[in-house]
């Protein structure tokens, strides 16, 4: 088997409109469409990359909001994207952590408590 691509991660959410606006409004996601009906929305990076998938929770999905994979959004600058999300009311899970030359990562959780990442790519 060859994987070809990775396009599309995908998350359950308790809310669609209000995770929308999270993902657009408090991290600066593009939403590319949303299909309310269907319960499900799709949104990128400015620069692209894998499309994120927001999935309304309800009966025939097993997977409930919060247990979901982690997605990691890359930025330029740890300090000052780790500022402007405490300044928008998000709480580090933790400290910064840094494999020296390599990368420098941090937790945070969305409305439904679903973990995101975000990762500064350090110059070798």
């Amino acid at each position: 088997m060859v994987i070809k691509s990775a396009e599309l991660c995908w998350l359950v959410v308790a809310d669609l409109k209000k995770s929308v606006e999270f993902y657009t409004k408090t991290l600066g996601l593009t939403l590319l469409n949303m299909t309310e009906e269907f319960g499900w929305a799709e949104l990128q990076g400015k620069e692209g990359g894998t499309m994120i998938g927001l999935c309304q929770a309800c009966e025939e999905q097993p997977v409930l909001p919060g247990g979901n994979a982690v997605m990691t959004f890359t930025v330029n600058d740890m300090d000052q994207a780790s500022a402007d999300l405490q300044s928008r009311g998000l709480l580090p899970m933790g400290p910064v952590i840094e494999v020296p030359g390599h990368v420098k990562m941090r937790d945070f959780v969305d409305l439904d408590k679903n973990r995101f990442q975000l990762v500064q790519q350090l110059d070798i």
